[in-house]
């Protein structure tokens, strides 16, 4: 208890609560400063896996409107014409394979093609506009490791052989009721490595029907 006096000169009694506030020690302080340090630290890496997760949703998005892009190009000029004279463009790509049997294949990171001329025929046409739309320009580039860049389409060719003038790479024996099918069909295969920033790339795959 202490003894106050008021503003009318009267002594009262009461109790001093500036002399009895007490302070935070550096105990506490230190506790208090490492707790709120963890928070942050668990924030950051909240906010550090959510940028990456939206960096990699989008570069699937451009991959997915990508290969999308390459199958209607196959299937829109399927009949055009090829280096080849009196060959349409899906007979140039079954005939014409490097060795992983890729029709046209990225296999490593590219800035693009820079080639200004004009294209004589649709497949230099198409591949030029492929090599600059899978390039770096487009699709973030992982590097080092090349197996996170390849991008490549596949064209494959189902027919019965038996019919005359068909030499497809996959003969189809299958009877339907009394006769076969001769008619032979063209199917395309888009694959596209996307790169997470990690060892294990996410892979868009589109299978489509070019005739």
């Amino acid at each position: 208890m202490v003894r106050l006096v008021n503003l009318n000169g009267v002594e009262v009694f009461g109790v001093d609560y500036k002399k009895s506030e007490k302070g935070m020690t550096l105990l506490e302080a230190l506790v208090s400063t490492a707790i709120i340090g963890i928070g942050f630290v668990a924030i950051f890496q909240m906010v550090q896996y959510s940028v990456r997760s939206i960096d990699v949703s989008g570069e699937r998005t451009k991959a997915t409107f990508l290969t999308g892009m390459v199958a209607e190009d196959l299937i829109s000029e399927k009949h055009s014409n090829s280096p080849t004279t009196d060959v349409k463009l899906m007979d140039y790509l079954i005939s014409n394979k490097d060795q992983t049997k890729s029709s046209w294949r990225m296999g490593s990171c590219s800035s693009g093609t820079s080639s200004t001329g004009t294209a004589n025929n649709a497949v230099e046409n198409k591949f030029k506009k492929w090599d600059d739309r899978f390039s770096t320009r487009r699709l973030k580039c992982a590097g080092g490791n090349s197996t996170q860049d390849i991008k490549f389409l596949k064209v494959f060719d189902i027919c019965n052989n038996r019919a005359p003038g068909n030499n497809c790479t996959y003969n189809n024996t299958q009877q339907y009721g009394t006769t076969g099918i001769f008619e032979k069909w063209y199917l395309g295969k888009m694959e596209v490595n996307v790169s997470t920033g990690s060892n294990k790339p996410k892979k868009k795959y589109l299978y489509f029907q070019i005739h």
